[in-house]
Parts: structure tokens; sequence; C-alpha cells
């Protein structure tokens, strides 16, 4: 998947599975995504995969969907939210610059063993991997029924997860 193929997807409006292998293709298609986000961006990650997320690309993308609106909103559930903020993770040091415009927290101990990852921008586009061990994914721009059902999960798994001690002292 290179640029210009991506450039005919668009969130909200295509509505074509397809599939994804590969750091550099993955970073494209997140970073792709986030840009079109207007409002809402949902990740559900092991430790916040340098190799997409840990990007000045991504980086960007994620602090001008955090300042764009007052009604943005960047929640990041995270299985091991210490181990990425002590790496030094680009979109946890944004956060900790924007204070409560990106929401971090670590998801519940119940719940540690999900082995799936997810992006959900604006609940209607996602990129799934069903293990986090695997960079394949399945990319859609508008794929309401299934993003519906992700956002109901990772509601749940949000409510369940409570900000990390550890990696708030990192990240503040």
């Amino acid at each position: 998947m290179d640029e210009l193929t991506l450039e005919r997807f668009i969130l909200g409006e295509t509505n074509e599975e397809f599939l994804c292998n590969g750091i550099e293709s993955n970073q494209q298609v997140t970073i792709t995504m986030i840009t079109q986000t207007q409002l809402h961006l949902d990740i559900l990650s092991r430790d916040f995969d340098p190799d997409i997320y840990d990007n000045q690309d991504c980086c960007d993308a994620v602090e001008q969907l955090a300042l764009r609106s007052r009604y943005s909103r960047i929640r990041i559930l995270l299985h091991h939210p210490n181990k990425a903020a002590k790496r030094g993770h680009r979109i946890i040091y944004l956060g900790r610059r924007l204070g409560s415009l990106i929401q971090f927290r670590h998801l519940a101990e119940i719940h540690q063993s999900i082995q799936e990852t997810f992006l959900l921008a604006d609940e209607i586009g996602l990129i799934y991997r069903p293990y986090a061990d695997s960079l394949s994914a399945t990319i859609n721009f508008k794929n309401h029924p299934q993003v519906k059902e992700l956002l109901l999960r990772f509601e749940k798994l949000w409510q369940a997860s409570e900000p990390d001690p550890e990696t708030l002292d990192l990240i503040i």
C-alpha cells in the first residue's frame, strides 16, 4: 500500500476492506487515518506499537487532532503503558505537553489476555490486528457495524481500566 493508493481512501466514505502487512504500510495507513480523523480516536495496544505510532508524522497527526476542536477525544488504552513511557514514546510525551487532551489508561489486569489491537477513527474507520505480535491488519475507512461493535468493547475496557500512577509519574 503506497501513499498514492491511500489517497483514494476517505474516512467515512470508502467502504472497502483491505489487508496491510509490514511496518511501513502500517505506518502509512495509520497516519492517513489519523490525519483524516475529525474528533474521536480510540486506540487499544499492548505497548503502543513503537514501529507504527512512535514517529514524527504520526505524532503530528495526533497533535493536530487534539488541537482541532474542543470536542476532540483521544483515548489510548495500553496493556503496558510504563514500557512505552520508559522507552520515550513521542505521543506519550505529546500527552504530557497537552495534558487532558490525550487520555492514557492501563488495561485492567483481568483483561490482560486480550490479543487484539485496534484503532477506531471517528466511530467509522478501523485498523484491526487480531494479534498484537503480528503486523497483519484489516483496514476499512467506513465500516460502521464492526466499529460500533469494537467501540462498545473499547468502552467496557476503558471503564474497567484506570490511569496508571507509575506511568502518570513518567508522563507528568
